[in-house]
């Protein structure tokens, strides 16, 4: 009962309608986080991208220790001090530094695979997270942009590329959750929709440049 009236009054707080679509929305929400899509993504390509498998599931877990595990510990560490009003980081200004950190975190990260030689759809996917991140940065400045739909639309455009029945698995993901944060009022249509065309042109547009499509 606790559990429900704490969803009634954030969902009050958001200007949603409480009840059990909006629980079910928060569920999906939490189920499609950007953390776990990201670390997702990488193990995709570690299995499908490289081989043989045992090589590409280390070189994905290198990836996430680079790329997932400095932004996750900076964001939990700047949520327990305040810095953010909740843990959807709904007010747009405070947003910025994770942006950035994420931006330095993950250039460093091309950089690093890049000098040992990691193989190209590693390089090419953090390419992609910095290209989308940088995009989403700028476009935080002035607009707010849904990043949960960035993070389904990258790991979906990731997994078509290596399987379309597991891309289309992730791209039907993409509208449950795209229904969810609108629901629960994170976000506009037209922010999800953004967050999922900047996803996946980012990720096309990486992969063309490094030839793999």
């Amino acid at each position: 009962m606790t559990q429900q009236n704490d969803l009634t009054a954030e969902a009050l707080r958001r200007g949603a309608v409480p009840g059990r679509g909006y629980a079910v929305a928060r569920t999906i929400s939490q189920i499609f986080h950007p953390v776990i899509l990201s670390v997702t993504s990488i193990f995709i390509v570690g299995v499908m991208g490289v081989e043989p498998v045992l090589r590409g599931m280390g070189w994905a877990a290198l990836c996430t220790l680079i790329q997932v595990l400095p932004p996750t510990i900076f964001f939990t560490i700047r949520l327990r001090q305040g810095a953010y009003t909740d843990d959807d980081v709904s007010v747009r200004s405070q947003r910025n530094e994770l942006y950035l950190f994420g931006m330095a975190t993950v250039l460093i990260g091309v950089g690093v695979l890049t000098l040992m030689g990691a193989p190209q759809p590693f390089v090419a996917l953090l390419t992609s997270a910095a290209l989308l991140n940088g995009l989403s940065w700028f476009i935080n400045l002035f607009w707010k942009i849904s990043i949960h739909s960035a993070g389904i639309g990258s790991c979906a455009t990731v997994a078509a590329l290596y399987s379309e029945p597991l891309g289309l698995l992730f791209w039907l993901g993409a509208l449950s959750l795209g229904w969810a944060r609108v629901r629960t009022r994170n976000h506009t249509p037209m922010q999800v929709v953004a967050g999922l065309a900047l996803a996946c042109a980012c990720v096309v547009g990486s992969y063309m440049a490094f030839g793999l499509i």
